[in-house]
């Protein structure tokens, strides 16, 4: 799992619910949500972390996504044909993110390892994350606090599928794992994404990064960065108890 370095099911999850947006009640926000071209590369993904950031009320169904698919583009083959309804809601301050599929989902991994996609992503039909918005400092800045997005799963499995061989060939460094918490920080003025989950063979923990600024994977991640990200997955763990 930390080859292919990825938060994969932050491309299912915040696919849905940024273009929800674009059919809420209170209107339609436009690009100026958007995160920079300089702070996020891919569009899509500016735009992601500007609903993230804002925490916009969402609720919308299938038809409601698919009629703004044109406008807002990634560059991952994603199952809009598999989502349902997304909502996005906030309450007694507490923001959640739901997502219904309309049955389980077994998808590629998106993401290459080796020139090779490594293997599946399986899904319940239904999922709920909780939404937790921190800040850290961190070590080469201290002086300036960065903001945290973080994403814990409340509800329904996922499941990243790493294909056997591959699991032979890098058996320290891919498992099958399922998915705990999905992480969006900021790390040496660049915008970071973690993905964390637990091991399925042995329990272990496993974390995945992925770079939006420069739009790649980080591999092999760097310790400064793998710090920084079990910190924020252990803060999120004790928050939970």
């Amino acid at each position: 799992m930390r080859g292919w370095a990825v938060p994969v099911l932050s491309c299912l999850l915040m696919t849905a619910a940024s273009l929800a947006i674009a059919q809420a009640a209170a209107g339609r926000p436009g690009r100026e949500i958007s995160l920079p071209p300089t702070a996020v590369k891919d569009t899509f993904f500016a735009y992601v972390l500007g609903i993230i950031q804002t925490g916009v009320e969402v609720d919308i169904d299938n038809a409601g996504m698919r009629d703004i698919l044109t406008e807002f583009k990634s560059t991952l083959k994603l199952p809009f044909d598999l989502v349902n309804r997304v909502t996005q809601h906030t309450a007694d301050q507490s923001t959640s993110i739901g997502l219904d599929f309309d049955g389980e989902v077994s998808i590629p991994i998106p993401f290459a390892l080796l020139g090779y996609h490594p293997g599946s992503i399986n899904s319940s039909p239904d999922l709920s994350f909780g939404v937790t918005k921190t800040v850290y400092q961190e070590p080469s800045a201290a002086d300036a606090s960065s903001p945290v997005f973080a994403l814990t799963l409340q509800q329904g499995t996922v499941l990243v599928n790493i294909d056997d061989w591959l699991e032979a060939l890098f058996p320290s460094l891919l498992e099958d794992t399922w998915v705990r918490h999905i992480i969006f920080f900021v790390w040496k003025g660049q915008w970071v994404g973690l993905l964390e989950g637990r091991g399925q063979r042995d329990g272990r923990e496993m974390r995945a990064y992925f770079n939006f600024t420069g739009n790649r994977i980080l591999f092999p991640i760097p310790a400064e960065l793998d710090r920084i990200g079990r910190r924020l997955v252990n803060q999120q763990v004790a928050t939970a108890r």
